[in-house]
Parts: structure tokens; C-alpha cells; sequence
């Protein structure tokens, strides 16, 4: 998966290696918060492919480029790959830069549409501020009802940012409605 390239200036020090320039804007554009986790896989002259895994370790992509079917500009949208820990936590994390920009604070529920037209009503958590933290109450159900297991990757596709509400895409093909319907065997 292609990405933004960072340049970050790097010092050697008696402690190992430390990131300097460069390193505060990667991660404030990625919303670093304690408990994320960051792996470098080397690419050799002195390159690196980066991936972020926050919290319920749920790898996470900020703005994907999705298509919406009723415009030609893509829509806010983002994309975590579920993890094992996701669902035994029952959550999963919103990016903070997302959910900064694009969602209002103090909202308590999120309304998730799936392929088939039904609307699933989806609990917030918040942090003191108000911003978006996780979607929670009610996510376990709509991830066991749409057979998602993980390894699988969800695309969150902004539809409505005054009531909060996604068209979520388990497979990565939004507006495709027959492979969304298929059970899992069948993929």
C-alpha cells in the first residue's frame, strides 16, 4: 500500500537511535497516543514502510481513498484491519486525526448502514474533550451478524458528519452488495 513519504532526521545517542526532526509532525498526523504501537520494516537506503496499530491492536489507515457512489470526490473515510484483540475487547479505536476532523463532538452513537439498507445504531466512547474515541456498544453484534473475523479489513466511508453515519464495507469494496452478502465460505 503506497503512503505519504515522511523525512525523518534520526541521531545515534548511548540509548540507541531517536527520531528528531520530522518525528513530531508524523505523529501528530497520525494521532500517536499511548498504547499505539508503530513497526519500521526496513527497505533498505535507510527507508521504512511504517504500520500503526492502535489500541485493540487494530492496524489503522487514515483517509482512505474511496469512491462514493453519488459523487465523483471521495469521502472522508478510514480503514482498520481487525485484529484478535478487537474482538475480545468488543471496540474498535477511531483515528484521532479522523475523528477530529470529521466528527462532531459530544455524540453519543454513530449510525452504521450496511450493503443490505439496514441502519445499525452504534455507542460511542468519548474522551474528556468530547472527541471520538471508539465505537463500542452494539459494534460485537454488527461484526458477529456480518460474519467479520479478523485479518479482515473494515472501510469506515463518512456519509453524514452532522449525525455521525458510515457506510462500513467489511471486504474493502464499498456499493458492491453481493460480495457483501456472501458468507464467508463462499469468498
Amino acid at each position: 500500500m503506497g503512503g505519504r513519504v515522511w523525512n525523518i532526521e534520526v541521531i545515534r545517542s548511548d540509548e540507541g537511535i531517536i527520531f528528531t526532526t520530522g518525528w513530531s509532525e508524523f505523529f501528530a498526523h497520525h494521532s500517536l497516543n499511548f498504547g499505539y504501537f508503530v513497526v519500521f520494516e526496513y527497505r533498505g537506503n535507510s527507508t521504512f514502510f511504517t504500520s500503526i496499530l492502535d489500541h485493540s491492536g487494530c492496524e489503522v489507515h487514515m483517509d482512505a481513498p474511496i469512491a462514493s457512489s453519488s459523487s465523483s470526490q471521495p469521502l472522508p473515510s478510514f480503514q482498520i484491519t481487525m485484529s484478535a484483540r478487537s474482538f475480545c475487547h468488543r471496540c474498535i479505536y477511531v483515528p484521532g486525526t479522523f475523528a477530529r476532523t470529521h466528527l462532531p463532538r459530544f455524540v453519543n452513537e454513530v449510525q452504521i448502514h450496511d450493503a443490505a439498507g439496514r441502519v445499525w445504531q452504534i455507542g460511542l466512547d468519548r474522551r474528556g474533550n468530547g472527541i471520538v474515541r471508539r465505537i463500542a456498544r452494539g459494534w460485537a453484534a454488527f461484526y458477529s451478524t456480518k460474519n467479520i473475523s479478523p485479518g479482515d479489513t473494515c472501510v469506515f466511508e463518512l456519509i453524514n458528519s452532522d449525525i455521525p453515519a458510515f457506510n462500513i464495507d467489511p471486504y474493502g469494496q464499498i456499493n458492491k452488495a453481493s460480495q457483501w452478502a456472501r458468507p464467508k465460505g463462499d469468498m
